[in-house]
């Protein structure tokens, strides 16, 4: 698969580790599903929209102990680059209104279709 790309900010991210690049869009359409939902299941965490906690970030690359610390798990030491795609591509999520747009505009497209289905 060739390499994607990303606007990032006022850069270009080019998405050329193959395992980056899944974690980053993994992460990035999970993160839209927490806030706008998909299929018709509601969202599990629309308040991610506006507030994001750092425990919710550092679960995206670690997993916490007993104690309440964080430890990167033995995924993480197979494929760092993936645990890392996932941080950056939830994090960037807000950065990306388009995708947000049409992430809305595909969900309104699909409860329209839903609608129109008779069983």
């Amino acid at each position: 698969m060739a390499p994607q790309q990303v606007q990032w900010g006022t850069i270009t991210l080019h998405l050329d580790n193959e395992a980056f690049r899944k974690g980053f869009l993994d992460a990035r359409r999970w993160y839209f599903l927490d806030i706008y939902g998909e299929k018709g299941r509601a969202p599990e965490e629309p308040e991610r929209a506006t507030t994001l906690h750092s425990k919710d970030v550092l679960r995206l690359i670690a997993v916490p102990d007993e104690q309440g610390r964080y430890h990167l798990g033995v995924e993480a030491r197979e494929d760092v680059a993936e645990y890392l795609g996932s941080l950056v591509g939830y994090l960037g999520g807000p950065l990306a209104p388009d995708e947000a747009k049409q992430h809305r505009k595909k969900q309104a497209q699909q409860d329209d279709l839903r609608k129109t289905v008779t069983v």
